[in-house]
């Protein structure tokens, strides 16, 4: 017996142990839900039992924003709507009165919280059709004249609008009644940087087949909509009917205008319809996720209601197929649900019961209700990451509001509403609005609970960057790459990182640089971004920067799925104020820009071309416009056969110590105009800059010539010693004249050189066709000369003949080089070292002709060509040595050309003097 009484002892002992611990459990539990309801706790923004919004009936509607505002839209008894309530996130609020528009406004969608867009009706040529108009909170006209659809508004079966997730377009899309399977699309606009742009990027068109019809639209983190399509199908087994279900997912590419190949993401078997199919992006690799409600089993007057959790890429592949719960309603109910994925991890799912044409109404209402148009059982679950549900329903949220007092009258526990609006904002706050009958209502806020934190980017996938957000540390030019951390392993992807300088005055958005994901950034230990940047982006004193990084500039790396962005104004640093420094101070600085005329230019002047790629440049810098200045010279560039020149440009000094000096305002111009993904590449003029070019500082012509003016030298020593040797054997000769045979000849060289190499360059005056002209003259005329007179000698001059008859090919040569310069003829006559064939015994008439024709040859080539190299020094742009040695020896050979006349004609010898002296030199 003791044995027996102690066995029980303990077994009795055993369970009130394991009871007090299950209890202990399930008070730790109930104490974590209390915890996790806690934070569901909810604010009546709005309602009608405290008497909110008066002097406004209450026939409106609410709509609101993904970044934060409320609308409320009072329609009159026509349903057509004429005034909008706006509050703003930071609670103020706004109040628009649309009688000034003159328009009969029957739909409104809220874009973001400054833009609304509203449809009316208007014939167009004798059509009508639906015109949308764009409205800003501070009741001005952005856009007016927006086509959405044709025909009216009330005969458009379905016309929904899809903004994006970056809220910079939108898609709207509408049904016909006329012809429920064609699906008109248009896809708009909406980028707000500097200026807000809206336009049609895109529309189209694409039927449904037979036993298809539409289910949902939602936009994708690519910037791309998905497409949600069942298709229902009746074969027969054994003749008895059997229903398939099967729900198809389509990409549409705005850009594009295409769809993707659908792909099965459901199939169902044996259901009589899908009952419900809500879809969003999941903001994580899985891509995007669909809640799926199907009846399962009738069973008297029940039906049994399953959920699945899809989870597919934006490819179609599905990576997750889940159950979610069961659920049994009386058959007058239809279970709807909707789902909203957070950026913080998790869904927050919305259910609701709508009531069926069959439900006979019991409890009395002051106006009784659309049967077809009253929902109840609205509960809201928040599905965390690691599983956690938490859960409200509407009784919760309206057990304050005591004047409501319609019961579903099958369930007495739940309220009935006749319309309700919910939405999940992007900082994780979900909006809800629930109208009970015509005058009662209530707007609720929850706060709900994040499974990922957020550091400051409202995007949990960014852990950090560098430079960090309000970092106000920053040192100009001194940041030489841009760091992001992840906090999934990433690979680069197609879309853009954004470098934007706020400016201070005009509280724009200027671009700084871009970086695609082709650019100079480079991935770290699989989770990290590192992008180089050059001085030139953070150049400025106390001013503050904004980088935005697009949906898909990076993707995750498992699945390759588009990540979401940093939005405007998120990232934001501030560079330090000045701090006095100690520069340098560089004299100006004169360089060369190279550009190529593009299409929408070329019928410019180039002085009007230049003056606004200097004032683009100078923005661009930024520095003050009076500090980069064009020189008005510039010059063809011949190396492609487009349209090119080359701009010199100016740049001043400063002593004010907190503006860029001359050599960085260089460094700057260099580097940007080298970088193809900087901001003068968006610019209407800077953007056909060449960046192989870059920013030249004109190179110093010594540099350039000292060699070439070192081998000149060489040739003159060469040429001295040949006389010394030459006067040595005949110092009676006229040993020094080789000088000017070298220099004319040496002269005629560069002549056609500079007209091959350096003629088109100058663009303001025509220097090439002169040029050739005057030297296609000039040899003409020197060479014909001499024809007439070594023609003349050798029929009136019996010497020469003799003296012709020895060295005929001497004269040949002297002949053709005398093209130059006539006065080479007198070489002949010269007795240089002595050499007989140099002692050519011409008349005196002939020398008195040679004299003039050089004369004439002055004035029709030298003197011409010395004009001609004088513009070109002062118009050219890049001044090299071809056209320098061609200036040099054009003065030379004509002062050379003008010291010999001036002797010739006031030292002539006695012409009865010796028969040498006689000749010219």
């Amino acid at each position: 017996m003791d044995l027996q009484y102690n066995n029980l002892t303990k077994t009795l002992k055993n369970i009130i142990f394991h009871w007090v611990l299950v209890c202990f459990i399930f008070l730790l539990c109930s104490c974590f839900a209390y915890g996790q309801l806690r934070r569901l706790e909810h604010r009546v923004i709005y309602s009608s039992s405290r008497n909110d919004l008066p002097g406004h009936n209450y026939n409106f509607d609410v709509g609101q924003t993904d970044d934060g505002s409320l609308l409320f839209m009072y329609k009159d008894n026509v349903n057509q709507y004429k005034f909008i309530h706006v509050l703003l996130p930071d609670g103020s609020t706004t109040d628009i009165d649309l009688n000034f528009l003159n328009k009969n406004v029957t739909r409104i969608f809220p874009l973001t919280m400054k833009y609304y867009f509203l449809l009316y009706d208007q014939k167009f040529n004798g059509n009508m059709q639906v015109t949308g108009i764009v409205l800003d909170y501070n009741k001005q006209i952005v856009k007016d004249n927006i086509f959405v659809a044709n025909g009216n508004i009330d005969k458009i079966e379905k016309l929904e609008l899809i903004m994006d997730t970056r809220l910079s377009s939108f898609l709207i899309y509408n049904i016909n009644k006329a012809n429920d399977s064609l699906i008109h699309w248009i896809t708009y606009n909406l980028l707000e940087l500097s200026d807000l742009n809206i336009y049609a990027k895109n529309n189209g068109s694409f039927y449904l087949d037979n036993n298809f019809n539409l289910k949902t639209v939602f936009s994708m983190i690519d910037g791309n909509y998905g497409f949600i399509i069942e298709e229902l199908r009746h074969p027969s087994v054994l003749n008895v009917p059997i229903i398939n279900a099967f729900i198809y997912y389509k990409s549409l590419y705005p850009i594009l205008g295409k769809f993707s190949e659908k792909s099965l993401i459901y199939h169902a078997r044996n259901i009589s319809e899908i009952s419900n199919v809500s879809c969003a992006p999941d903001y994580s690799e899985y891509g995007n996720v669909c809640i799926i409600t199907e009846p399962i089993i009738n069973f008297g007057n029940y039906t049994l209601f399953t959920t699945y959790h899809i989870k597919f890429l934006s490819s179609g592949s599905v990576i997750e197929f889940k159950y979610i719960k069961n659920n049994t309603y009386n058959n007058n109910y239809d279970l709807q649900l909707d789902i909203h994925p957070s950026f913080f991890g998790g869904s927050i799912v919305t259910s609701y019961l709508s009531i069926s044409l069959k439900l006979k109404m019991k409890a009395p209402v002051l106006i009784p209700p659309d049967p077809s148009k009253n929902y109840t059982n609205m509960t809201g679950s928040v599905i965390l990451l690691n599983g956690t549900e938490v859960s409200w329903n509407l009784n919760q949220l309206n057990r304050f509001n005591q004047s409501t007092q319609s019961k579903d009258p099958l369930n007495q526990n739940h309220l009935i509403f006749k319309t309700a609006l919910f939405n999940l904002m992007k900082n994780n706050t979900y909006i809800l609005y629930v109208r009970y009958s015509a005058d009662e209502w209530d707007i609720f806020s929850i706060d709900l609970p994040k499974s990922r934190n957020d550091h400051g980017y409202e995007n949990p996938n960014v852990i950090s960057t560098f430079p960090k957000i309000n970092d106000n540390n920053i040192i100009p030019g001194n940041i030489h790459k841009i760091r992001v951390t992840f906090s999934s392993n990433i690979s680069m992807s197609l879309n853009n990182l954004t470098i934007y300088h706020l400016d201070a005055n005009t509280n724009k958005l200027n671009l700084r640089k871009f970086y695609s994901g082709s650019s100079d950034c480079d991935i770290l230990f699989n989770h990290s971004l590192s992008c180089d940047v050059t001085s030139s982006i953070f150049n400025q004193w106390n001013a503050t920067y904004i980088i935005v990084m697009d949906n898909n500039f990076v993707m995750f790396s498992s699945t390759n799925e588009p990540m979401y962005g940093i939005e405007e104004y998120r990232w934001n640093f501030t560079t330090i104020p000045c701090q006095q420094p100690d520069k340098k101070y560089a004299d100006t600085a004169i360089g060369t820009i190279r550009l190529t005329l593009g299409d929408d230019i070329k019928n410019d002047s180039i002085s009007d071309i230049a003056n606004n790629v200097t004032k683009e440049l100078a923005d661009s810098i930024p520095i003050s416009s009076d500090r980069l200045q064009q020189t008005n010279r510039y010059q063809n560039d011949l190396s492609t056969s487009s349209r090119r020149y080359i701009i010199q440009l100016k740049i001043l000094p400063t002593t004010d110590p907190c503006q860029a000096t001359v050599s960085q305002i260089i460094n700057y111009l260099n580097e940007l105009i080298r970088d193809k993904n900087s901001l003068i590449y968006k610019n209407n003029y800077t953007k056909y800059l060449s960046s192989s070019h870059g920013f030249n500082v004109n190179v110093n012509l010594w540099d350039e010539i000292k060699f070439k003016l070192l081998g000149l030298l060489i040739g003159i020593v060469v040429l001295g010693l040949i006389c010394l040797v030459a006067r040595y054997r005949y110092p009676e000769g006229q040993n020094f004249m080789i000088f000017s045979v070298v220099i004319i000849l040496f002269d005629l060289v560069m002549d056609i050189l500079f007209i091959v190499k350096n003629g088109k360059d100058v663009s303001q005056l025509d220097l090439y066709h002169p040029s050739i002209v005057i030297l296609v003259l000039s040899i003409a005329f020197n060479f014909v000369s001499t024809i007439i007179f070594i023609m003349y000698e050798l029929k009136t001059n019996t010497p020469f003949n003799q003296w012709f008859s020895k060295y005929e090919k001497v004269v040949s040569f002297f002949t053709i080089i005398s093209g130059a310069d006539v006065v080479l003829l007198g070489f002949l006559t010269s007795n240089f070292a002595g050499f007989l064939m140099f002692n050519a015994p011409f008349s005196k008439s002939v020398k008195q002709w040679i004299f003039l024709a050089t004369l004439i040859n002055t004035f029709i080539e030298n003197i011409p060509q010395l004009v001609i190299q004088v513009l070109y020094f002062r118009y050219t742009v890049e001044y090299k040595a071809i056209p320098f040695l061609t200036l040099l020896t054009s003065s030379i050979a004509l002062l050379n050309d003008i010291i010999l006349k001036l002797f010739k004609y006031f030292g002539r010898k006695d012409e009865s003097g010796n028969n040498k002296d006689e000749f010219l030199d």
